[in-house]
């Protein structure tokens, strides 16, 4: 399976950003920990490299509407989440994006 993006949950990965491990989320007794780096999309990691932070939280809210509308949140609602989480993704976040392979036609077909 191709790996998505932890942004925007797109397909399509080209970075890996390293961070700590962090709490993202908490909640009616429910804890959300974020482990290890994050995959970055191209669109993401542009606007991650850009330090388009609010652009970033834009997309990411847009595109989990999208695939998620049984959360039932406004947009305002998943904009403040998402920002709250990537704050702390950037708060945890130690070194460079490392390169992540393009997966070509003869890797992806021995995917199970």
């Amino acid at each position: 399976m191709e790996p998505i993006c932890d942004f925007c949950s797109e397909p399509g990965v080209v970075s890996m950003y390293p961070a700590h491990n962090f709490i993202g989320y908490q909640g009616e007794g429910i804890v959300g920990e974020s482990v290890g780096g994050w995959a970055a999309c191209r669109t993401c990691h542009g606007l991650i490299a850009a330090g388009d932070r609010a652009g970033l939280t834009a997309r990411s809210a847009s595109t989990l509407l999208a695939n998620q509308p049984e959360m039932g949140l406004t947009l305002g609602e998943a904009v403040a989440v998402l920002a709250e989480l990537h704050a702390k993704f950037f708060a945890h976040r130690i070194g460079p994006p490392a390169a992540m392979p393009v997966p070509t036609a003869a890797t992806a077909s021995h995917r199970g």
